[in-house]
């Protein structure tokens, strides 16, 4: 079992947290140095190696480490990845290292940069926690299509610091720190904002264009029998994906978690589970329960992932354990990016779908309440973001200003 609380560099001094010597060894990660690694709840690592042996209420939890306890609690693998990066890239900007993982030489992604499994979380203190958020202010996102550079935004921000009170929270909970000190570390203020909702309008012509390129697969024209039959499999479940996002709105982890149990073809309905293991019901349009139909005539009516990956050449339904697999949502990604390609238009994401089908439901009259449940916000507020018919009422206000007089206007 390797041993994480060092750093193979020492901790630069222009970082807050070189003020502080651990008044606690940081436990080591499981094997291989990865989030949710087994070992045993009871073992003791060498206490020379820690500095002490680890209190046995943190042994019993992710070897008491506060970075894996905080990630094996969340739900996804989507929002562990999420939290992962937010808590690895508070902990270069601690270290002095570039917050993003990138080799000041190359420019490239370092495959070797330190991450915040090794980090002594459970020292962090008030002063430290008003570091961070200070330098979180200051970080920028580089847009490599555009060459922009733009300030992170208020919700990314709040997301990062909302990793940061959980991992201080849990060094709390593993015995690391006292009551008082992570009260005063955890209490540091949310960044104020508002934006518009992430993603974009699909107009139905895109959607079209995308279940196009589909069908264009179902019958093509491949003198391989073989790649005959698996461009036919991946158009039926792309195309049946495809319309549970412009009739569901789901969001993409949701989709790659049905499982066939979630569908109900009487009901034209899907069994979602939604953030914090909350459920809700959505409904199919007739055009999406129809493809759906056609994807299972051929997925068949095994249990497991209602949406499968495929196996390799040759390929064939994904199975893990005996039982049909489950897609991954950077899957879903991969699969729109392909079909837009094949379609010659804009690549839409899963969110797009997502942004699209709440601010259809508004336009139609759905109320507030029933959108809120359909889409699975948690407040209306959220929901009320999206609705475009505020924008229009104010462009038809604006449509009615007289323009300023010209001597061409006269």
């Amino acid at each position: 079992m390797g041993v994480a609380h060092e750093h193979p560099d020492p901790v630069p001094e222009i970082s807050p947290i070189a003020v502080y010597t651990p008044n606690h060894p940081l436990p080591a990660a499981g094997p291989g140095g990865e989030p949710g690694g087994a070992g045993s709840a009871g073992e003791l690592l060498p206490a020379d190696a820690l500095g002490g042996p680890l209190p046995a209420a943190a042994a019993a939890a992710g070897n008491g480490n506060p970075y894996l306890a905080y990630l094996d609690s969340l739900d996804s693998a989507e929002s562990k990845a999420t939290m992962k990066g937010c808590l690895d890239r508070i902990a270069r900007l601690l270290l002095g290292d570039d917050v993003h993982g990138v080799d000041p030489e190359t420019r490239e992604k370092d495959p070797a940069a330190r991450t915040g499994l090794g980090f002594p979380w459970h020292v962090l203190r008030a002063e430290h926690t008003i570091f961070i958020r200070a330098r979180l202010d200051e970080q920028i996102i580089h847009d490599p299509q555009t060459g922009e550079e733009r300030p992170w935004s208020h919700t990314y921000r709040n997301k990062h610091l909302t990793a940061l009170r959980q991992v201080i929270k849990w060094a709390w909970r593993l015995g690391l720190s006292t009551a008082e000190e992570h009260a005063r570390a955890a209490d540091v203020q949310p960044y104020k904002g508002s934006r518009e909702p992430a993603g974009e309008h699909i107009e139905p012509e895109r959607v079209g264009a995308l279940l196009d390129a589909c069908d264009a697969h179902l019958d093509a024209p491949e003198p391989d029998e073989s790649r005959r039959t698996e461009l036919r499999q991946a158009a039926l479940r792309d195309a049946a994906m495809i319309e549970v996002l412009y009739s569901t709105g789901v969001r993409r982890a949701e989709l790659a978690r049905l499982a066939l149990r979630d569908y109900d073809p009487a009901r034209r309905s899907l069994h979602v589970r939604g953030k914090g293991n909350k459920d809700r019901r959505v409904f199919l349009t007739h055009s999406a329960a129809a493809r759906l139909e056609d994807w299972l005539a051929e997925r068949g009516r095994e249990p497991g992932g209602l949406f499968p990956p495929f196996t390799p050449r040759p390929q064939k339904i994904r199975r893990r354990g005996g039982r049909i697999d489950h897609l991954t949502g950077q899957t879903i990604s991969h699969m729109l990016t392909e079909r837009a390609a094949q379609a010659k238009t804009a690549r839409p994401t899963a969110h797009d779908f997502r942004r699209t089908v709440i601010g259809e439901l508004l336009n139609a009259g759905v109320d507030l309440a029933t959108a809120q449940a359909l889409a699975g916000h948690a407040s209306p507020v959220t929901t009320a973001r999206y609705d475009r018919r505020n924008e229009d009422v104010r462009r038809a206000a604006v449509d009615r200003l007289s323009p300023p007089p010209t001597k061409a206007r006269l």
